[in-house]
């Protein structure tokens, strides 16, 4: 589909729903704007160990002025420190996903986008309930065009090896069809099962769009996926699951000892969705930013970083 077109059907989508916010005539307000954010330190970069560096970011494709800002936020901070990967929350193409991969997300709200240099790193993608929407196979397929764009299977997963030898293994969720609880869903819950269980890796990261915990109004905690993914995560100890769908960024406090992140907010305030700030969490806001991480044998640093290139927030997970 061509980029004004497929803008004019998204921007046809929003009216419809009453404007960015579905069911809001302008942007929710942003919690982290009316709360006083925790305290917190980023740890320094120690000489000699080993890191490697990605952002986490969801809910991107919608190629509006919002998506621009927060992808020049990216730049900044990739030509900051530098990057290493991406993932890919799910949310990459709205409305409706792409018909194949000759409309691929890679030509329009990817390569379009994320133009600059300093972003030019392997993404690692996952689906979303819009990706869901036309073809999904064409997103996979669009792989063999674009060597960066890494989804090679609607789950999958891939290990990252620092230089110090330290093994970081991430797993790709497709979490449309266990919402919907498909007839594939035993197969992926199966094969999640199996590689969580034989990893050796150091670090255990899963992402995927829809998140297990959330505070939005509208959605809450996800029930089915609380019960078909949360007991995996529990016996084998992931580290962190990475979600988006929410349109937000939180972080959530660790629930049975799983820490759990939503990354959604890459389309900024024109697809803004409402959430609220609990107990529950460290943090939470919306308006737009992303996730940049910084992992190593004994630490994870989450930065929650705004559309101004600026981190409002951070937490460290240690080893």
């Amino acid at each position: 589909m061509h980029r004004i077109t497929r803008l004019l059907v998204l921007s046809s989508f929003i009216a419809f729903h009453g404007c960015v916010a579905l069911g809001q005539d302008q942007p929710p307000v942003d919690p982290a704007s009316t709360r006083k954010i925790p305290p917190f330190k980023i740890p320094a970069v120690k000489p000699g160990v080993a890191y490697e560096r990605f952002i986490v970011i969801g809910d991107t494709g919608t190629g509006l002025p919002g998506q621009h800002k927060v992808a020049g936020a990216m730049a900044l901070r990739g030509k900051a420190g530098g990057l290493d990967f991406w993932l890919a929350t799910g949310g990459n193409i709205y409305p409706d996903g792409v018909k194949s991969a000759d409309d691929p997300p890679g030509e329009t709200e990817f390569a379009d986008v994320y133009a600059d240099p300093s972003l030019r790193v392997p993404i690692y993608a996952t689906l979303g309930n819009h990706d869901h929407r036309s073809n999904p196979q064409s997103q996979i397929e669009y792989g063999k065009r674009n060597k960066n764009w890494n989804m090679p299977a609607f789950h999958y997963t891939f290990t990252r090896t620092l230089s110090d030898g330290t093994k970081v293994q991430f797993f790709a969720t497709d979490t449309e069809p266990i919402v919907k609880e498909q007839a594939d869903t035993k197969v992926q819950v199966a094969w999640l099962d199996q590689e969580l269980a034989k990893s050796d890796a150091r670090w255990k990261i899963v992402f995927g769009h829809h998140p297990l915990y959330g505070h939005n109004p509208w959605r809450g905690h996800n029930e089915i996926l609380i019960a078909k993914l949360e007991p995996l995560f529990v016996k084998s100890k992931v580290d962190v699951y990475f979600a988006g769908h929410d349109h937000a960024m939180e972080m959530l406090k660790p629930v049975k000892g799983v820490n759990h992140v939503i990354s959604g907010a890459g389309a900024g305030p024109e697809w803004a969705y409402p959430v609220k700030w609990t107990e529950e969490s460290f943090y939470v806001a919306t308006l737009g930013g992303f996730t940049l991480c910084r992992i190593s044998k004994d630490e994870l640093v989450i930065e929650f970083v705004r559309s101004n290139g600026k981190t409002q927030y951070a937490h460290t997970l240690t080893k």
